[in-house]
């Protein structure tokens, strides 16, 4: 169901207090009520629109990483099915920087941070992290790589491994040069290093 204007910029004022907090505080330490009041709105509000923290957590992930889903980019389910070799590799390119970008900013990382932190406190944090991040980041890239695949481009026996393999050099820059080094800005790859990256790629799905 969409939201009125102003029922979006009201679930937007919660969501920025609870992200605010959740940075400050953490998520053990959160509390509804200071949701409520960072946001200046009733308590009753905010569980119109979120049945508790767990949730508004998951909401407040979804929207720093919207910029993942809601790219025109051939990741698009509407997008028109690739043409040529060439627009494969350069939509791969593409979806390599918007991973890169959309995953080394500074507040998301921070917020991991307190999820990894208190992850063995509240086992369901993690799980909510897969859930509203990971899988749905996997399951977009799995499908472009099938139908690359349809095309005759991309050869691979596990479309999901196939995803992971091409996720995965890019998480290596998101560790250890963004999520392990709080004390300074992230560091993220240039286009040299991603597209890099994507050749061998690339070179490993041609191998029959």
């Amino acid at each position: 169901m969409s939201l009125s204007p102003r029922a979006q910029a009201k679930r937007e004022q919660i969501r920025t207090a609870a992200q605010q907090l959740f940075l400050q505080h953490g998520f053990a330490e959160t509390r509804m009520d200071a949701i409520t009041a960072r946001a200046g709105v009733s308590k009753q509000t905010v569980y119109s629109y979120y049945a508790g923290k767990e949730e508004l957590l998951a909401d407040v992930l979804t929207q720093l990483i919207h910029r993942f889903f809601e790219d025109p980019s051939p990741l698009k389910a509407d997008h028109a099915p690739l043409e040529t070799y060439d627009d494969f590799q350069k939509g791969l390119n593409h979806l390599a920087e918007t991973i890169i970008t959309t995953l080394m900013q500074p507040d998301y990382l921070a917020l991991i941070r307190v999820i990894l932190s208190e992850s063995i406190r509240f086992p369901k944090l993690g799980e909510l992290f897969r859930s509203t991040v990971p899988v749905r980041v996997l399951k977009k890239i799995t499908a472009y790589l099938q139908q690359a695949r349809r095309q005759g481009w991309a050869h691979f026996e596990d479309a999901d491994a196939a995803a992971r393999m091409f996720v995965g050099p890019l998480l290596t820059h998101v560790l250890l040069d963004g999520l392990m080094t709080p004390d300074r800005p992230p560091r993220r790859p240039d286009s040299q290093q991603i597209e890099a990256i994507v050749r061998l790629y690339l070179k490993s799905l041609s191998e029959r």
